[in-house]
């Protein structure tokens, strides 16, 4: 199969839609697939029980990013924090009442992370930390220091 241009005239707006458009766009896969594909959902950690929870068996060689996306999550111990391959990605919680919320991006060419991740009692904080994470990464881990997970869960993103 060979590549043909889709010219930016065929897909603006004020352009109808055309038997040559869609065929162009049916036979150059690359170019419908990019811009839907740049995240995709690798899975999503039940974070009701345990210390830690880990997303494995991935496939990060397409991947230039993960985001993780912290929802409601809580931990049965106060001053705990969340960490991301050992490293704290959150405030510490002032109660076993908290419950955090955010996301945490992090650079899968050096392991660096930025996180924006708070809870409903502590001080709002952006937290950056350097993990082991690279595209040659299998899985994921997710912990707390200090009390077991009770609530919430933890979406895992890979970015192109």
């Amino acid at each position: 199969m060979t590549y043909t241009p889709i010219l930016n005239a065929e897909v603006d707006a004020e352009s109808p839609i055309t038997d040559l458009l869609l065929t162009r766009l049916r036979d150059n896969p690359i170019d419908v697939d990019a811009p839907l594909l740049c995240s995709v959902l690798l899975g999503t950690l039940t974070t009701t029980s345990g210390t830690s929870q880990t997303l494995s068996s991935l496939d990060l060689t397409l991947f230039k990013f993960l985001r993780v996306v912290v929802n409601g999550v809580s931990t049965t111990f106060s001053n705990s924090v969340l960490r991301i391959d050992g490293q704290n990605m959150s405030p510490s919680i002032q109660s076993s009442a908290s419950i955090f919320y955010g996301i945490v991006d992090l650079d899968l060419s050096s392991g660096v992370f930025g996180s924006t991740v708070i809870s409903t009692t502590s001080l709002k904080e952006v937290t950056v930390g350097d993990t082991g994470y690279t595209n040659a990464t299998t899985s994921v881990v997710i912990s707390t220091a200090g009390g077991t997970f009770d609530l919430g869960n933890i979406s895992i993103y890979g970015v192109k």
